[in-house]
């Protein structure tokens, strides 16, 4: 281990962030107005700093694949192009934004720094994962981590001196989503902001819902929906996905389909997707105006057209009565009263996470309905605690396929899993041993999925953070 002020190698660790004082009268907060080419589709967007205080926002106004993220100094949050905002719990997506904030705001002085391969591997304390940096003529070129499965590498270049600042005019970003470029138009040095400038937007009023409406659940956990007005279709409902349409629905319904990028799961492999925007979905009486879809091929198999998930919960609180096989949505909560096991949830991304144990390992455990496994623990953590010796496991062997292939490992039986104050006896464990997709993120132990969540009903309320599990049997009882 070094100093992370020392030259390492001949290479001279740059001082993060990237926008930084070349005078002492330079402004504290600083916006940089850019045009964009998110995924393809191009458009205008603003990275807003707080200097001092290493707050930081930023926006790309790209149609259907626009987003938001942002810290303001406590919460790290995402935002879709509706606006909806959610706020991160899972270590590796807060992580991430926190990073970003050391690369466009401010940045402690890192714990550790150590040399390889022309680049500085930097680790602070405060983050879940390291930082690899690169630096040219003593100015940040390349920024690289770990997210979850994904690795994303963050570029700048094209640094110039304007109002006080040294501030990079060239920016991309490359990760299994595909890539987003942007060009710096203008940096306008600001005395002031808003107070809430850094803060998750408010929730947008693009959802109706008067009382508690009833959908009949079919097997798989599909329901019907109906996109733009026209006839119901069948759609997976996924506690975690987001909104996607298959191209062969997309069209049929005549919906404008635009950019280019990729998405992956389970399995090593990524599939092409584009994007669109659904004017209206409407799930029972609930419907949903200008959603942004994911266009993505299913495959011939798929006894569905689409995915509805995060969008949905994150507007109406939902009861899945697996027994009686119906989904009720509701303006809030309330309407379920307050029956069950209350489990605090937090967001991975757009996925509930919980807090865990699988046979008294303390485990991050998420909770999706879009997986007809019992329960999936992802491969670091199965090498960490090297499960395949602590269990009498099945010969390894092919455990399951997703949208990146197949994921091979073994089959073996928890005697307790926990999901908060739950408890559940004699589980299924899928132990995989993958080499890429959503099974290597190493910030979730596992995924709890249908054969699991069949046992109970369960209320998702996404905008209190807070799940209720009832015993199937007793939800049954008068």
């Amino acid at each position: 281990m070094i100093a992370a002020a020392a030259f390492v190698l001949g290479l001279a660790l740059p001082p993060l962030p990237v926008v930084r004082a070349t005078s002492a009268n330079a402004a504290r907060y600083v916006r940089l107005r850019l045009d964009v080419v998110a995924y393809g589709i191009p458009g205008r967007g603003e990275i807003l700093i707080d200097r001092a205080g290493g707050r930081f926002v930023r926006r790309f106004d790209a149609g259907p694949v626009s987003d938001r993220e942002g810290f303001d100094g406590v919460r790290a949050w995402r935002a879709d192009s509706t606006g909806m905002a959610r706020v991160q719990g899972n270590a590796d997506q807060r992580g991430a934004i926190v990073a970003d904030s050391y690369l466009y705001a401010r940045a402690p002085r890192p714990a550790t720094a150590d040399a390889f391969d022309g680049s500085v591997r930097l680790r602070y304390g405060g983050l879940s994962r390291t930082m690899d940096v690169r630096a040219g003529d003593g100015l940040l070129s390349e920024a690289r981590r770990g997210v979850g499965e994904d690795t994303v590498s963050t570029t700048f270049a094209g640094y110039r001196a304007v109002a006080g600042l040294r501030v990079p005019f060239a920016l991309s970003e490359q990760s299994s989503n595909g890539t987003w470029s942007a060009q710096v138009r203008s940096v306008e040095p600001l005395r002031d902001v808003p107070r809430d400038a850094f803060a998750p937007p408010p929730a947008p009023h693009d959802a109706t819902l008067a009382q508690v409406t009833r959908i009949p659940l079919d097997p798989g956990e599909v329901i019907q929906v109906r996109i733009n007005g026209a006839a119901p279709m069948r759609f997976l409902l996924d506690t975690g996905g987001q909104n996607v349409i298959t191209p062969q629905a997309a069209a049929r319904l005549g919906m404008t389909v635009s950019g280019r990028g990729s998405v992956g799961g389970a399995g090593a492999g990524t599939a092409p997707a584009r994007y669109t925007i659904a004017r209206s979905i409407k799930i029972g009486a609930a419907e949903l105006r200008n959603q942004p879809f994911v266009v993505l091929d299913l495959g011939p198999s798929a006894p569905f057209e689409g995915i509805v998930g995060y969008e949905v919960f994150a507007r109406f609180a939902a009861r899945l009565d697996f027994a009686r096989h119906t989904l009720e949505l509701a303006p809030s909560a309330t309407a379920f009263g307050t029956r069950g096991t209350p489990v605090p949830m937090v967001f991975d991304d757009r996925q509930p996470q919980v807090r865990g144990a699988i046979d008294g390992l303390p485990a991050a455990i998420t909770i999706d309905t879009g997986s007809d496994e019992a329960v999936d623990v992802n491969t670091p953590f199965v090498r960490a605690h090297r499960l395949e010796q602590t269990y009498h496991v099945t010969p390894r062997g092919m455990l399951f396929y997703g949208v990146g292939g197949g994921v091979d490992g073994w089959r073996a039986t928890a005697l307790e899993l926990r999901l908060g104050n739950v408890v559940v006896r004699d589980v299924r464990l899928a132990l995989t041993d993958a080499r890429a997709g959503v099974e290597m993120d190493p910030s979730v132990a596992a995924n709890v999925g249908d054969q699991v969540l069949h046992r109970f009903t369960i209320v998702f309320d996404y905008r209190n953070g807070m799940l209720r599990f009832t015993p199937a049997s007793k939800s049954l009882s008068p």
